[in-house]
C-alpha cells in the first residue's frame, strides 16, 4: 500500500493544523518526536506512563537463544549412539571369521551361483601304511650245487580296508571336513570344541538307530585358539535334501538333511531318541551369541 503525503499529515499532533504543508515538514523535521501523535498503543496517552513502562519493559530478562547440541537429554543420546557404534564394531571384530563365512557363501552360492571354493586343508584321515612280510627270491649260481632249501609257507595277503580309519564329518555344501569327538561327557563339551565337532555322549552312535546329537561352534572367541571356531557358521545355509557324511571307524554314514529350526536353549526336546536314526547337528544362534539354538536334522540314507 503506498503512502501519501496526506496520510503522514494526519499523524502531526493538533497544534499544527494552521501550517502549510510544508511548514509542516520543517517542524517534524526539527522536533519529530513532539509533532507524532501515539495512536492505538494501548489508549495510553501520558508521557509519564510512557517513561514507566520503558522502565518495566527494561527490566524484563533478555532470554538467550540455547546453544546447539546442549542439553542433558542430546548429550545422552550422543553418548548412546557413540557407544552403539563402538560395541558394534567390536562385536564384528570378535566374530569376524564366521561372519566372512556368510559373505564368502553370498559370493559364490547367491551372487555367482558356485560352491563355495575347497580348502586346501583336509582332516579326512589318510590311509595307513600296513605292515607286508615280503618273500625275497635269491638267485644260486649255476655252477654251485643246487641245495633244496625247505618250501616256506606262504605269508598270506593283507586285507586293506576299502576306506581309511577315522572319525569325521563332512558337508560338501557348505565346506564342513571336520573331526569328531565321540561320547563327550556334558561338562567337558567345551573344552573339546576345540578339537572338532563333539558328540554327546549319551545319544546313539551312527548304525545304532536313534538320535545322534553333535555340537559345533558357529564362532568362538579369536584368543581361543583352534581351527574349528567357526565349523558351523554356515550351518542355516543347509536346505532339505543336502547331505551329511559321518565317518566312524571304517564306515561311512550318510544322511539327508529334513529341517532346519531354531530352538531355546532350554528346549531339550532336540535330545530325545527317535524311531528312525536320526542326525542332529546344534549350534549357537545368532552367529556371536548364545540366545538361541540352530538345529538341524538329518535321516538316514544309507552306509558304505
Amino acid at each position: 500500500m503506498k503512502i501519501e503525503e496526506e496520510d503522514l499529515i494526519r499523524l502531526f499532533d493538533n497544534e499544527d493544523q494552521g501550517l502549510s504543508p510544508n511548514n509542516k515538514w520543517e517542524k517534524f523535521e526539527e522536533e519529530p518526536k513532539k509533532h507524532l501523535k501515539m495512536k492505538r498503543v494501548g489508549h495510553i496517552t501520558d508521557k509519564a506512563e510512557i517513561r514507566n513502562i520503558r522502565k518495566v519493559i527494561k527490566k524484563i530478562p533478555e532470554r538467550r537463544p540455547k546453544k546447539k547440541g546442549g542439553g542433558t537429554a542430546q548429550v545422552f543420546l550422543k553418548t548412546t549412539m557413540y557407544a552403539g557404534f563402538t560395541g558394534f564394531a567390536i562385536f564384528l571384530s570378535l566374530n569376524f571369521p564366521a561372519y566372512k563365512d556368510q559373505i564368502k557363501w553370498s559370493y559364490y552360492a547367491d551372487y555367482l551361483g558356485k560352491t563355495l571354493p575347497k580348502t586346501e586343508k583336509t582332516v579326512t584321515a589318510e590311509p595307513k601304511p600296513s605292515a607286508q612280510t615280503s618273500i625275497e627270491t635269491v638267485s644260486v649260481p649255476e655252477e654251485l650245487p643246487v641245495v633244496q632249501q625247505p618250501t616256506p609257507k606262504p605269508t598270506p595277503a593283507p586285507v586293506l580296508p576299502d576306506k581309511p580309519e577315522g572319525n569325521f564329518i563332512k558337508i560338501e555344501r557348505i565346506g564342513v571336513d571336520a573331526p569328531i569327538v565321540w561320547e563327550v561327557e556334558e561338562s567337558q563339551i567345551i573344552q573339546k570344541l576345540l578339537e572338532g565337532v563333539v558328540h554327546y555322549k549319551g545319544t546313539s552312535l551312527p548304525g545304532e538307530g536313534g538320535n545322534i546329537f553333535l555340537v559345533g561352534h558357529s564362532s568362538n572367541y579369536y584368543w581361543a585358539r583352534s581351527e574349528y571356531n567357526h565349523v558351523f557358521s554356515l550351518l542355516n545355509k543347509l536346505m532339505s535334501g543336502d547331505r551329511i557324511e559321518l565317518h566312524r571307524g571304517r564306515t561311512s554314514y550318510f544322511y539327508q538333511v529334513v529341517e532346519t529350526k531354531v530352538v531355546s536353549p532350554k528346549d531339550v526336546s532336540v535330545l530325545s531318541s527317535l524311531n528312525k536314526e536320526t542326525l542332529t547337528l546344534m549350534t549357537c544362534w545368532p552367529l556371536g551369541t548364545n540366545l538361541k539354538r540352530l538345529i538341524v536334522q538329518a535321516e538316514f540314507n544309507h552306509a558304505e
